[in-house]
């Protein structure tokens, strides 16, 4: 259980849909994740959230981590007190607007642990059977690595 909310918005148009959502240029390369915010309608910010694009195939290789999917997909995660109305938020945009996508709740199969600050790489390293260096794993990208022998996102 961890108290961050996990989607997958996936699908033939999840671009386009994540164009509409989120004020940050979220069409980056896969393994990519980007720090937005997601918008309405009027402007406003509906919550802010990290988007991370997933390449088909390759980070889908464990089902548990990541489902398979064609087109475009996204990892989107949300601050626990705010899951559900990101979830009713995005689910009315998909919907008003006829994006072929869907979204997917992961909240309850996958856990999330967030360490920062500046030794965060250095505590890190210790478990992670992973190159954690700012080469090897530049800021704002995320790929799977082991942690004591489990494959994790």
């Amino acid at each position: 259980m961890s108290y961050f909310g996990k989607f997958y918005l996936l699908g033939p148009d999840a671009r386009k849909a994540a164009d509409w959502l989120f004020s940050a240029d979220v069409s980056r390369l896969p393994g990519s994740t980007v720090y937005t915010c997601m918008l309405n309608p009027r402007g406003g910010t509906e919550s802010d959230l990290t988007v991370s694009r997933l390449a088909p195939g390759q980070d889908s290789q464990d089902s548990r981590l990541a489902p398979a999917f064609e087109g475009d997909g996204y990892y989107l995660a949300v601050g626990g007190a705010v899951t559900q109305h990101n979830w009713s938020h995005i689910t009315s945009v998909l919907q008003d607007q006829r994006f072929r996508c869907q979204l997917i709740d992961s909240s309850e199969d996958l856990g999330m642990i967030s360490i920062q600050g500046p030794a965060s790489r250095a505590v890190l390293q210790e478990v992670l059977d992973a190159d954690l260096s700012n080469a090897a794993f530049p800021f704002s990208t995320h790929k799977l690595v082991r942690a004591a022998g489990h494959l994790d996102l």
